[in-house]
C-alpha cells in the first residue's frame, strides 16, 4: 500500500513534541510550577534562543499529531456509519480547539519572556509595569493551558470510540490499537482527581504512535 502522510505524522509527531518539551528552558514546565517572584527571576534569565527553538519544535510536533488524527479520521470516515462520522467530526472540533490552546500558550509564554528581558521597548521606561505585565501574561497563559486536558481528552475519547465501533469494529486484534486514544483521553480528563498529570500528558502525546507504526509496518490500513 502506498503510504500517505498520516502514519509518518502519527509516528514522528510525538517524538518531535517530546523533544521540544524536553528542551524547554526554565522551571515553569515541571511539577513545581514557578509562581510570583520565582517565575519573574527565572524568565529574566531564560535563554530566548533555546525557548524559541523548543517552542518551534514542540509546535511542529503538535501540528503533526493533531494533523495525523485529522487525516486519519478523514480516511476512516469513508467506511464509517453516520454515528461514527458524527463522532469523528466532533473529535476534530476538540483537536482544533486543543491546537489553538497550545499555540496561544506558546505565544503568551514568548511574550512574557520578551517583556521580562526588555525586548519590548514599549515598557522599557517603567520596570514595575513591565514586571506586572510579565506576570499577567504568564498567568493568562496558565489559565488558557488549564482548558487543554478537557478539550484534548474529549477529542481522544470521541475519536477512539468512532474508530472501534459500528463498521469500524476491529476484525483482528491489531486493530484495537485504535482504542488506545480512549484510555489516554480518560486519563487526561480525570487527572485532576487522580493526580499523575505528567504521566497522562505524555501518554496522550504517544497514544497515536502505535497506530502510525502499525500503518508503516503494513498491519493497519488508513481506510480502516
Amino acid at each position: 500500500m502506498k503510504q500517505g502522510l498520516t502514519p509518518y505524522m502519527l509516528a514522528l509527531g510525538p517524538i518531535a513534541m517530546f523533544i521540544g518539551f524536553s528542551l524547554w528552558p526554565g522551571g515553569g514546565t515541571d511539577d513545581s510550577i514557578l509562581l510570583g517572584d520565582a517565575y519573574l527571576e527565572d524568565v529574566k534569565n531564560v535563554d530566548m534562543n533555546m525557548l524559541y527553538l523548543s517552542i518551534l519544535i514542540t509546535a511542529t510536533g503538535i501540528l503533526m499529531i493533531f494533523g495525523g488524527f485529522f487525516l486519519l479520521s478523514q480516511d476512516l470516515m469513508a467506511n464509517s456509519g453516520k454515528i461514527q462520522q458524527d463522532l469523528f467530526m466532533m473529535s476534530r472540533i476538540g483537536f482544533m480547539f486543543t491546537l489553538t490552546v497550545f499555540y496561544l500558550f506558546f505565544a503568551l509564554s514568548l511574550e512574557s519572556a520578551f517583556i521580562a528581558q526588555g525586548e519590548n521597548d514599549d515598557y522599557a521606561s517603567d520596570p514595575a509595569l513591565a514586571d506586572q505585565l510579565v506576570m499577567d501574561t504568564y498567568y493568562m497563559s496558565m489559565s488558557i493551558w488549564s482548558s487543554m486536558p478537557i478539550a484534548w481528552g474529549t477529542a481522544l475519547i470521541l475519536f477512539g470510540i468512532a474508530a472501534v465501533t459500528g463498521n469500524n469494529a476491529p476484525k483482528k486484534p491489531v486493530e484495537w490499537a485504535y482504542a488506545v486514544p480512549i484510555a489516554a483521553g480518560i486519563g487526561l480528563i480525570t487527572f485532576l482527581w487522580t493526580g499523575g498529570g505528567d504521566a497522562f500528558f505524555f501518554f496522550a502525546i504517544f497514544c497515536a504512535m502505535p497506530v502510525g507504526i502499525l500503518m508503516l509496518a503494513g498491519q493497519l490500513d488508513e481506510e480502516g
